[in-house]
């Protein structure tokens, strides 16, 4: 019997996986840092939806989450995303200025 070990690669990118997370992830590799403000304004979705999927990219590794006040900030997790899939944050930041 093998004990299934938890692989980052995997978890990146199932959580890439999901249109919507693609799409956030994405925004937020296009800029040093983004707003929770922005992502409600231009998407079409609810703030808990934004939640629930911020919450998977978070646990994915994709990015780090800061927040100033009640507002919420994402950042991609560059190095990171690099050191496991290189290339994957220049993909990301391409495909957001290509679909902008």
């Amino acid at each position: 019997m093998s004990v299934i070990t938890r692989d980052p690669v995997v978890e990146i990118l199932n959580a890439l996986a999901n249109p919507i997370r693609l799409d956030i992830m994405a925004r937020i590799a296009a800029v040093d840092e983004l707003a929770c403000t922005t992502l409600e304004t231009d998407l079409p979705i609810t703030k808990s939806t934004i939640s629930y999927h911020m919450r998977i990219l978070y646990k994915a590794g994709l990015v780090d989450i800061r927040k100033e006040g009640r507002f919420y900030h994402y950042q991609a997790r560059r190095n990171e995303l690099d050191e496991l899939i290189p290339g994957l944050h220049l993909w990301l930041s391409n495909r957001a200025i290509s679909t902008t």
